[in-house]
């Protein structure tokens, strides 16, 4: 019998980045240290918020069907994405300066719950 403990490493692939990218689709990338590190994958939709003074995007995870505006995560092998046209036009969010990696802040909103939050543009 031995004294070790090993636990195989099945994450092959994985570079670890805890980012969420905006890229020039009209989709969010959710990289795969975020990915992994919040366990992403048990989700099926992302709701986004928008504040435009802040420029700031809150995204919030639910498995909930009927969630309003959700829009639906397509899931990788170890990350995800968030397809989301309309919401990129509605919020004006083409411009090259909003695109690349940005590391997100989760914070609690008392109304909303636990929220991801990317500043989109870095002073």
């Amino acid at each position: 019998m031995s004294d070790y403990k090993f636990v195989r490493f099945t994450k092959t692939g994985s570079k670890g980045s805890y980012n969420i990218s905006t890229n020039a689709s009209y989709s969010f990338g959710l990289l795969s240290g975020f990915y992994s590190k919040e366990n992403i994958s048990k989700y099926k939709k992302a709701v986004l918020f928008f504040d435009k003074k802040n420029n700031a995007v809150a995204f919030s995870f639910t498995n909930d069907e009927n969630a309003e505006g959700a829009f639906a995560i397509t899931h990788g092998k170890n990350t995800g994405s968030v397809s989301c046209r309309s919401f990129f036009l509605e919020n004006e969010l083409k411009q090259e300066q909003y695109l690349g990696k940005r590391v997100p802040r989760k914070i609690t909103d008392e109304k909303l719950g636990a929220l991801y939050v990317v500043d989109l543009v870095v002073n």
